[in-house]
């Protein structure tokens, strides 16, 4: 157990539940006192379920302890849990607003993008039958995991405001490019920053959603590279991630990450400009082995920014060079 005593900083108790998929186990944050609030819940399923208890129990909780409980971004391993937690706590859910109409909707959302890449996307990039199964299981996999919360549970904040936790003011910060509704939240004072997926200590990746789900003036890479600017700027001791433990040195983890994605971006471009001008083709050099999601939307995310550079087109599917 963490103790922590009244004078000093609320440092969050990270709470690490199983989401037994690739992407290993996620983190919850809990601020005990002097009002119990949850950030974040795990994806549903019963193994997260059972750590999110025995994690509240550790610390003498229940979910009807809970007085709030707060979603950094709307995808099911970091709200999966939050109605099945409406049914056990009078806490509501809190959200940003750019995120509300998924978190009432997620299972239809997340159904909905299922049927774009099988009827639209993987058709147009020339996916065949044996790549494109395994994709679209792991989305529908995705959407089993979540399931949609009472719209007179949830509760709104906007990026600028400030949402107590652990009796502090952290900031909300609105950090897109993994997601569009990604919030991280910061206390200056204590210089501790929950970052979410925003800020891991490997890069996350941006999640490719249907049309219309998320602005498309701009790729999402070129948003998360503005969030990676902007956290750079925080005076940060202490960064609480959405997965893998919490670190420190801020600055060099953007550094390093702003470098390899230049770097991934120059092997994407030297491909296409060598004939490989397909997504399938691509998919398979720039990430060997069974086709999973995060190396499909990491491929895309550099292919887009390539094109926002001016540097390749698509045309019929494929990826030309400029």
């Amino acid at each position: 157990m963490t103790h922590q005593t009244p004078n000093s900083p609320k440092i969050p108790i990270r709470l690490e539940l199983p989401t037994g998929t690739g992407f290993g186990p996620v983190n919850a944050y809990l601020f005990p006192g002097p009002e119990p609030v949850l950030v974040d819940t795990g994806l549903k399923s019963e193994p997260c379920w059972s750590a999110l208890l025995d994690g509240l129990a550790r610390h003498n909780l229940t979910p009807a302890d809970l007085h709030r409980v707060v979603i950094t971004h709307p995808h099911v391993d970091h709200c999966g849990l939050a109605n099945r937690l409406t049914a056990h706590s009078p806490a509501d859910i809190w959200i940003a607003d750019l995120g509300r109409p998924w978190l009432v909707n997620l299972p239809d959302r997340l159904l909905q993008r299922v049927e774009y890449y099988r009827r639209d996307l993987l058709p147009r990039w020339h996916f065949p039958p044996d790549l494109s199964r395994p994709i679209l299981n792991q989305l529908a996999a995705v959407a089993r995991a979540c399931e949609a919360v009472p719209p007179e549970r949830i509760r709104v904040f906007h990026p600028g405001d400030r949402l107590e936790l652990g009796g502090q003011a952290w900031q909300v910060l609105h950090a897109p490019g993994h997601a569009w509704a990604q919030t991280c939240f910061y206390q200056p004072h204590s210089r501790q920053l929950l970052s979410a997926d925003m800020l891991l200590a490997r890069a996350p990746a941006p999640v490719l959603d249907r049309p219309g789900d998320a602005p498309h003036d701009r790729p999402a890479l070129a948003y998360f590279l503005d969030s990676l600017a902007q956290v750079e700027q925080l005076d940060v001791d202490r960064v609480y991630p959405g997965h893998g433990p919490p670190f420190g040195d801020h600055r060099q983890v953007i550094q390093r990450q702003r470098a390899r994605l230049e770097q991934r971006l120059s092997e994407c471009l030297a491909l296409v400009r060598a004939g490989h001008t397909t997504v399938p083709a691509l998919l398979t050099r720039m990430y060997p082995g069974p086709p999973h999601l995060a190396g499909l939307w990491m491929l895309n995310g550099y292919l887009q920014l390539l094109a926002f550079r001016g540097l390749v087109r698509e045309q019929d599917g494929r990826f030309q060079p400029v």
